[in-house]
């Protein structure tokens, strides 16, 4: 690694305009992810955003390169990272490290890049006191060698609304439509009502606000006039949910809607917008390419066959730093006690632990530094852990993978009833 050198900045403007570093740095990240590069007003734009979210950059440089090559100032590798809050379930809110914007230009991969700034991010996040990290991935088979395991995952589904669709249950009439504009207030407030509701939300980053807004087309960092919204208001004429959606024009003869953004606080909320989104004139389709995998969509349909599940994704992979701080932070249901050895090839999370859960409250005892199974009920590594940790993996799947090794049988129906959340985890938004 001697011919790299690593630095971390926050985005910054210079008189109004993004400053070089930030400039380079950002039109890196557009190359990675095989997006067009930004011109000044989007880019800009971009570095507000960032700045709004706390977003910290690191990014990987090399000081000499051939003539004709790109500059040196433009990053052959980028990672940032941010903090939000986390629902573990039970309402319980933590701080957690958001990982994002890992890129490495094709011409230095297999380098060591991507396990430097990896490893370094997460020995910053455990000094900082953060029981876990969290991000989305682009790519299945990466993260998993840093100690992340697949924690939430979202359903892409397609709704036929051509005529004869109907709701198995009449829903209230308390949608209205909106100017998408008002979201830039009002879906802020919405989503942290939602957010202590659903295990696995994480705060929302700036971008989807704008995004339900109309004010930003992910495609051209500009503008959205497409845009429309619609609003749902509880007995009390309070905003209890939205949905925000384009209609996206003829494909096959068909008029689709794309839902851009859907978050409803209630289960009527939910119901309601979607007896609004199935009433829409000119419309056969509705595509939602972020469905909870526990959505109660296919049992509101009068028809379920008029619901289509296109893919099953994950959505959120976990990390967990400190074992027992992450542990005591979420809510436990089922009294009982677990012996878990980990193994984790980093050392942050390794060791032999002692839970015991009562009253709805966990308590970690760590009995030794290094994985002992002999001593263990639930033998598994720091991935399948946070696999675990919000309820949303099966111990009893991940055990006939191999993945997990339990002591006795018994165990592994006792883990799965004592993981268990009030509701399997699930994250509207990636980052």
């Amino acid at each position: 690694m001697a011919d790299y050198r690593f630095e971390t900045f926050e985005p910054g403007l210079a008189d109004g305009a993004p400053d070089a570093q930030t400039t380079a740095y950002l039109q890196a990240v557009q190359a990675g992810f095989h997006e067009p590069r930004l011109e000044e007003e989007p880019l800009g734009d971009k570095v507000r955003r960032s700045m709004l979210d706390g977003r910290k950059f690191t990014a990987a440089y090399v000081d000499r390169q051939p003539e004709y090559a790109l500059d040196p100032a433009v990053p052959v590798a980028t990672f940032a990272h941010f903090e939000k809050e986390f629902n573990v379930g039970g309402g319980n809110l933590v701080d957690a490290h958001l990982i994002t914007w890992v890129t490495v230009r094709p011409t230095h991969r297999r380098r060591g890049l991507l396990r430097a700034l990896m490893t370094q991010n997460l020995a910053h996040a455990a000094t900082a006191g953060y029981p876990f990290a969290v991000l989305t991935a682009t790519e299945g088979g990466i993260y998993r060698r840093f100690g992340f395991g697949r924690a939430t995952w979202i359903q892409r589904v397609e709704v036929d609304t051509s005529p004869g669709f109907a709701l198995a249950v009449e829903p209230d009439r308390r949608v209205e439509m909106c100017d998408p504009q008002v979201l830039r207030e009002l879906a802020p407030q919405i989503y942290a009502q939602y957010m202590r509701k659903f295990p696995g939300a994480a705060g929302r980053q700036q971008s989807y606000v704008e995004r339900a807004a109309g004010s930003l087309d992910l495609d051209t960092g500009k503008p959205d006039p497409k845009v429309r919204a619609a609003l749902h208001f509880d007995e009390a004429g309070a905003p209890d949910g939205f949905v925000s959606y384009k209609i996206s024009g003829w494909d096959d003869w068909t008029a689709t809607i794309d839902i851009i953004d859907l978050v409803a606080v209630s289960d009527a909320a939910y119901s309601a917008l979607w007896g609004y989104l199935g009433a829409i004139d000119l419309v056969n389709r509705v595509r939602y390419p972020a469905a909870a995998t526990d959505s109660p969509l296919s049992w509101l349909l009068a028809d379920p066959r008029r619901m289509t599940v296109k893919a099953v994704e994950d959505s959120e992979w976990l990390r967990i730093l400190d074992v027992p701080q992450a542990l005591e932070a979420r809510p436990w249901g089922l009294m009982g006690k677990l012996t878990l050895s980990v193994t984790d090839s980093l050392g942050f999370g390794a060791g032999v632990f002692e839970l015991t859960a009562a009253d709805g409250r966990g308590t970690v005892v760590r009995l030794a530094d290094e994985p002992d199974d002999a001593r263990a009920d639930l033998s598994l590594d720091i991935a399948e852990l946070g696999s675990l940790y919000l309820g949303g993996a099966d111990p009893a799947v991940l055990s006939r993978a191999g993945r997990i090794r339990a002591a006795r049988p018994e165990v592994v129906a006792q883990a799965r009833a004592m993981f268990a959340l009030e509701r399997l985890p699930y994250s509207p938004n990636d980052f």
